[in-house]
């Protein structure tokens, strides 16, 4: 595909600025942002840029200035006042000076409160809660030390042993699991210090607290098969984690809330989390079904190998893989197996064999077994059958045969990470991407792409793009960042599903021959695209932009087009080893 005008002219400026060299010393400080900054960590980083051929010295003692103008130290700060004088120095003597000023003052060491108060109090869970029955919730305080402390319908508190709490006195910790009769009326808990002589200290709660009493269960509907289950409501960044995607009208049982997540009963001992919006309850509210497994189906057709079981009703499920041992593992929550299921084989590819258990009494599980390691799989439901489809390996394991899928990350209002140059990730995903996109079709590769062009993509939309396509495999390219410009670079790979880690071992093995440092190739990650089972996956995180020695490999041509071959490289290396492991 041809580049656009447009967007070659700002790949262009944003290479060839830093080259030119300045008549006069400038200097743009990047970090810290302000001249004058409190900080309570004592590693702290200047980093900023200069005219292309200057020297840079900080309290007089020489940085290195990268070919792009670009510089980076850390420094270890005293107590107080921290002063540093930066200074830019052009060839013939033009001189530039910036003072960046850190006072650095370190938290206090824990103390015993001093004063009879409560400073404060953890429960958790944490949030606004909605209950049942069973539920525990623990607390954890700090307040006055040598008291009686109480909580919820007046249960006294433990005050933790010095010993335990780094010497500090006045920890207190209880908890108190919900019965049939507390309601809590939506309330907030209070806390309570007591003196021998009758003087009390409180501390309230900032969320709200109830319970459920519901005569029969409280259930939804998963709205679309981008409804997803979570192991907690909260997470990182990317949000909490994901263990997988639920079909369309999924019955859940809800037996809580956390926030703006539901709690669900997936089965007697199995709970997770979903986001409000994505359920709905506005259906009929009824006793839960009994449902028993039966009518088991096998079989092949010309694209895939698929697995069906007979339900009464649309129920919950989770999956996993087991790589070395060439099998996915099915649990279907709320579903007794009936005795004798199916496990004939009709004109499978894959499938070596098939067998049922019960793992709980609540819990029907199918044990795929495979010829080759999982190359992905979908679970579905027609109608009230849930359906595996298992996902075939290519029979010709040629790029020249494939379908590959290129996510170029961020774009338009999401412009991701910033080099020192002002260098800028999503216009660099999307170059490395149609580089990629080049050169895979040299190589006879089908490709599809989340973007072509500088524009915004919702991930959703992106995610939901390559779940309907279904690639052989789906490539998301992105460049990493940290707010640690010296220490922190190289090349890294992120993959969430255990069978997706070949993929990414092999691009990140061969990514380490540009001389990029090595980060990792990384397991349970967490971002959307590595979410989906249908198909091996793998973020690739280029290099670091906020690397002035990375940004500045990045800016090079001919850097641009050895992480693509690379790239390619660790493709075929891929195909390769699934080849032969397939022998």
């Amino acid at each position: 595909m041809m580049l656009s005008a447009k967007f070659l002219l700002q790949i262009l400026i944003a290479v060839c600025i830093p080259l030119f060299a300045a008549s006069q010393a400038t200097l743009r400080i990047s970090q810290p942002s302000r001249e004058q900054n409190n900080v309570s960590s004592a590693k702290q980083f200047i980093a900023g840029r200069t005219c292309t051929g200057c020297m840079v010295t900080i309290n007089n003692d020489s940085v290195h200035v990268y070919t792009t103008g670009t510089f980076a130290a850390k420094f270890e700060l005293s107590n107080g006042k921290n002063t540093f004088s930066v200074t830019a120095a052009t060839p013939n003597g033009e001189t530039t000076t910036k003072n960046i000023t850190y006072y650095y003052n370190p938290p206090p060491a824990p103390a015993a409160t001093s004063a009879f108060r409560i400073d404060f109090m953890e429960i958790t869970p944490s949030g606004n809660l909605l209950l049942s029955e069973g539920d525990t919730l623990r607390i954890r305080m700090k307040g006055y030390p040598g008291v009686t402390a109480t909580w919820l319908n007046n249960i006294v508190l433990k005050e933790i042993p010095a010993s335990q709490t780094g010497g500090v006195p006045g920890y207190y910790s209880g908890m108190y699991v919900i019965k049939a009769a507390d309601s809590l009326l939506n309330g907030k808990i209070t806390a309570h210090l007591h003196r021998p002589n009758g003087e009390t200290t409180t501390l309230v709660s900032p969320y709200h607290y109830s319970v459920m009493h519901n005569e029969i269960p409280f259930t939804g509907r998963a709205i679309d098969n981008m409804t997803y289950l979570t192991s907690s409501p909260r997470g990182d960044r990317l949000g909490p984690n994901k263990i997988g995607y639920l079909d369309k009208g999924v019955l859940l049982h809800i037996v809580g809330k956390q926030d703006d997540y539901y709690k669900v009963k997936l089965s007697s001992k199995t709970n997770a989390f979903i986001p409000e919006p994505l359920v709905d309850t506005e259906i009929p509210q009824e006793e839960l079904p009994v449902s028993i497994a039966d009518d088991a189906k096998i079989w092949g057709d010309e694209q895939a190998d698929y697995i069906s079981v007979a339900l009464s009703d649309k129920l919950p499920y989770t999956s996993t893989q087991l790589v070395a041992a060439k099998k996915i593992m099915v649990d279907i929550h709320g579903v007794y197996s009936e005795k004798g299921l199916s496990t004939l084989l009709q004109n499978t590819k894959e499938i070596a064999s098939v067998s049922w258990g019960q793992p709980a009494p609540d819990v029907c599980r199918m044990v795929i077994s495979l010829k080759h390691a999982p190359w992905g799989y979908q679970i579905y439901y027609d109608n009230h059958r849930i359906t595996v489809k298992i996902k075939r390996v290519p029979e010709k394991l040629s790029l020249s045969r494939l379908v590959i899928g290129i996510d170029p990350g961020h774009g338009g209002n999401n412009p991701g990470a910033a080099g020192l140059t002002g260098a800028v990730e999503k216009n660099y995903t999307l170059l490395l991407s149609l580089l990629l996109k080049t050169m895979l079709e040299r190589e006879g590769a089908t490709v599809i792409m989340s973007r072509t062009t500088e524009k915004f993509v919702a991930n959703e939309d992106r995610l939901s793009f390559f779940r309907r396509a279904n690639p052989d495999l789906l490539l998301s390219i992105h460049l990493n960042s940290s707010v640690n410009p010296v220490d922190v670079s190289g090349t890294a790979t992120y993959y969430k599903w255990p069978f997706c880690e070949p993929l990414c071992s092999a691009i990140h093995k061969r990514l380490l021959e540009t001389g990029l440092q090595d980060f990792g190739n990384n397991p349970d990650f967490n971002f959307i695209l590595n979410n989906p089972t249908e198909f091996p996956d793998a973020l690739i995180e280029t290099l670091f932009l906020s690397n002035p020695g990375d940004e500045e490999k990045l800016l090079q041509p001919a850097f641009q087009q050895l992480l693509v071959e690379k790239i390619i490289a660790g493709l075929k290396d891929y195909l390769q080893e699934e080849a032969a492991s397939g022998k």
